[in-house]
């Protein structure tokens, strides 16, 4: 196979130098920076929340899961991939090379997604709002019937199936490079999906659910790898504007088959080793109730 020979990865490293990088409007410049106030403003409110929120926790005693290192070395994590993924440097060159683009996409849902999930955010954002507004956290503690669909884990896992491959469709995908508002809410939805998805199996693997928790991410990973593979082996690029981006088709096939392998093995990676460690947590629960019947 070609992809397995040195050429083409040289080949593919000059498909991710691109000769001209593209703002979300169009523009070109010379920045591998996107200091866009629609993503930056965003991420600092939640920051503050977020902080504002464990001071909150600590002050009152009430530290909980939130405070632990795991929570906090995730948040921290979690904060760094947002960062990589829409500030510096891969949103620059997003729309010039189709690779970059899976790669942002990957950090979004596969990285930070999982990681915030894992910090526990909504613990302290809650705690931040109740401390301003009691009755506002009250409200978003408890959601309306019709809301609380989006809590089972069957749901989830259809909706965060349909937001990855709805946005690798031809027409959404081609849609959001050309239009920013469109491509804003892209990466929101890549996010917001990998976040919920990930805190619903947490949230019920607490009530020992392990086994559909991992069932649930096994079949996200061969899923998300058929996806992958689709752009591999295709036999020509899929979207036309990375022909014109990257300079002639051979060029932006090579990028496609990188963005493939991209989806197809470090993203894959990481839903097999969440769907591993739910594995495990499930043995261990099983060996607990083993032991107790004995």
């Amino acid at each position: 196979m070609r992809f397995l020979k040195p050429s083409y990865w040289r080949c593919c490293a000059l498909a991710l130098l691109p000769t001209r990088a593209f703002a979300h409007a169009g523009e070109n410049h010379d920045s591998w920076w996107t200091l866009d106030p629609l993503i930056i403003t965003p991420m600092l409110l939640f920051g503050v929340l977020y902080l504002g929120g464990l001071f909150t926790l600590r002050r009152r005693k009430h530290a909980g899961i939130a405070m632990q290192p795991l929570a906090l070395a995730s948040a921290v994590l979690g904060a760094l991939a947002l960062f990589f993924a829409l500030i510096w440097p891969l949103d620059a060159f997003s729309e010039s090379s189709f690779a970059v683009h899976m790669a942002q996409h990957m950090l979004l849902i596969a990285v930070a997604g999982p990681l915030l999930a894992l910090a526990r955010l909504g613990i302290p954002i809650n705690a931040a709002i109740a401390a301003v507004s009691p009755a506002t956290a009250a409200v978003l503690s408890h959601p309306r019937k019709w809301l609380r669909l989006l809590l089972l884990p069957s749901v989830v896992f259809v909706l965060h199936g349909a937001v990855i491959w709805g946005w690798h469709s031809p027409a959404l995908f081609e849609l959001a490079l050309r239009i920013e508002w469109i491509h804003t809410l892209e990466h929101l939805s890549f996010l917001v999906a990998g976040y919920w998805y990930w805190t619903v199996l947490i949230r019920h693997s607490e009530n020992e659910a392990y086994a559909s928790a991992t069932l649930s991410v096994l079949s996200t990973l061969m899923h998300t790898g058929l996806l992958g593979a689709l752009f591999t082996f295709a036999s020509r690029p899929i979207y036309f504007t990375y022909i014109e981006t990257q300079g002639s088709v051979a060029m932006a096939l090579r990028d496609q088959q990188l963005a493939g392998l991209l989806m197809w093995i470090p993203m894959g990676a990481c839903y097999l080793i969440g769907g591993l460690a739910f594995a495990a947590a499930w043995l261990r629960a099983a060996e607990r109730m083993e032991g107790g019947r004995l």
